[in-house]
């Protein structure tokens, strides 16, 4: 095996005498410990600055993303009778969840209860939703899907299956199961740290 070079070391013990002339052996290790630990630091500022980094590119291409995915399925939006994407995503939700109470589903969105319960009055009103008692907690009362709602969503399948096919572009079967699995490890990562249970649906 190869030795290390020693012509390093030497040349920092030069550096050292020549600046304290006084000082011995121990006071130059202790000045090399001191460096290595300043180089330590410096280098985890700069791998700080490196995550900052990515994860302003992050956020900046799924924010772009979102919006393009907006254009994308605004025209099925519109053509289903919904003014705000938001409406369409409660009653899919209310579809996918386990007949939901009007807080489970606010937090499901992550919107404020007075927004959320808005919407589903409005959902209501249109006839997609109602509201049936909790046999099991008189008190609680759950949504479900009226079968208004059942034929609004599945039209909205229709409508919206090739919005969704082209959202993905030409990414590969392989290129789509890889960013699943990374959203997905996102997703977990921000509902543990936000103690939020959300996307119970997927």
């Amino acid at each position: 095996m190869k030795k290390p070079s020693v012509i390093p070391l030497l040349e920092k013990w030069e550096a050292f005498s020549s600046e304290n002339p006084q000082k011995d052996i121990y006071a130059f290790a202790g000045w090399l410990l001191a460096s290595h630990q300043e180089d330590l630091q410096n280098k985890r500022r700069a791998a700080n600055t490196d995550d900052r980094g990515n994860a302003s590119k992050v956020a900046i291409l799924i924010t772009r993303l979102h919006k393009y995915l907006g254009i994308y399925v605004k025209p099925a939006i519109n053509q289903l009778g919904f003014s705000r994407e938001l409406e369409y995503n409660f009653l899919y939700q209310v579809s996918r969840m386990e007949k939901p109470t009007k807080n489970n589903l606010s937090k499901e969105n992550m919107v404020e209860f007075s927004t959320g319960r808005d919407v589903i009055r409005r959902l209501i009103d249109r006839k997609l939703l109602m509201v049936k008692p909790d046999t099991s907690d008189k008190r609680a009362m759950l949504l479900t899907l009226t079968s208004l709602g059942k034929k609004t969503l599945e039209k909205s399948y229709e409508l919206m299956s090739g919005s969704f096919t082209d959202y993905l572009g030409d990414l590969s079967l392989k290129e789509q199961s890889q960013m699943i699995a990374l959203l997905t490890k996102m997703i977990n990562y921000h509902t543990q740290k936000n103690n939020k249970a959300i996307l119970s649906y997927l």
